[in-house]
């Protein structure tokens, strides 16, 4: 035999080898492809707040166990003569003195429940922070339900997002502003396969004295 027959003899069984192990790689990235393709329609986990906290009669937070606060302050002044109260709104993601570094807030939303002819506007840029532009949706819920959606505009980690909201013809019971609210945000986990919570609180009271 040949030393190029040699050769060939030789070098097939090489080939074949590593054929093997190409057909073994395409095989794991599909596989690692398929399940994180499944990951990512995966629906959102949904959480509710493990408690609600008021601090005085116009500040409360909703405890999401692990993850983080939603915040609520109004600064309603003289609310019987305006019917409008500022509302500062937050969250924080620090749960237990940690910070999360690896979470962010994909959106937030605020609703006052059982609020008829209550209507909702989102401040200018300066009372946000960061001071940035972001898409902002309006709805209702029914019966009397308005809400506010505000996308953030980035995938920074563990940034805490504050707004300040204009409640207009806030509910007034026995003269005095009675507002009840529930916060709602989407919280993405940025770790490779890390989930999404949706975040519902409970029912937030707020009163202007």
């Amino acid at each position: 035999m040949s030393g190029f027959e040699k050769s060939g003899v030789q070098k097939g069984p090489r080939r074949v080898f590593r054929l093997k192990y190409l057909v073994a790689a395409v095989v794991l990235v599909a596989a690692v492809l398929v399940g994180v393709s499944a990951v990512e329609t995966v629906a959102p986990l949904s959480v509710v707040s493990e408690s609600v906290t008021n601090q005085g009669s116009q500040v409360a937070y909703a405890t999401f166990h692990d993850i983080g606060n939603y915040y609520v302050h109004a600064q309603c002044t003289n609310v019987n003569a305006t019917r409008m109260c500022p509302v500062l709104v937050s969250m924080s993601l620090t749960a237990d003195g940690v910070l999360h570094d690896s979470l962010y807030t994909r959106s937030l939303t605020f609703k006052v429940v059982n609020a008829p002819g209550t209507t909702l506007a989102v401040e200018v840029d300066t009372y946000s922070s960061p001071a940035t532009s972001y898409p902002v949706a309006y709805g209702v819920d029914q019966p009397w339900s308005p809400y506010v959606t505000i996308t953030t505009p980035n995938n920074a980690p563990s940034v805490t997002w504050t707004f300040m909201i204009i409640v207009r013809n806030a509910p007034v019971v026995d003269g005095r502003m009675a507002l009840q609210i529930i916060g709602r945000t989407q919280v993405v986990d940025s770790h490779f396969l890390g989930r999404t919570y949706d975040l519902t609180s409970g029912v937030m009271q707020l009163t202007d004295y």
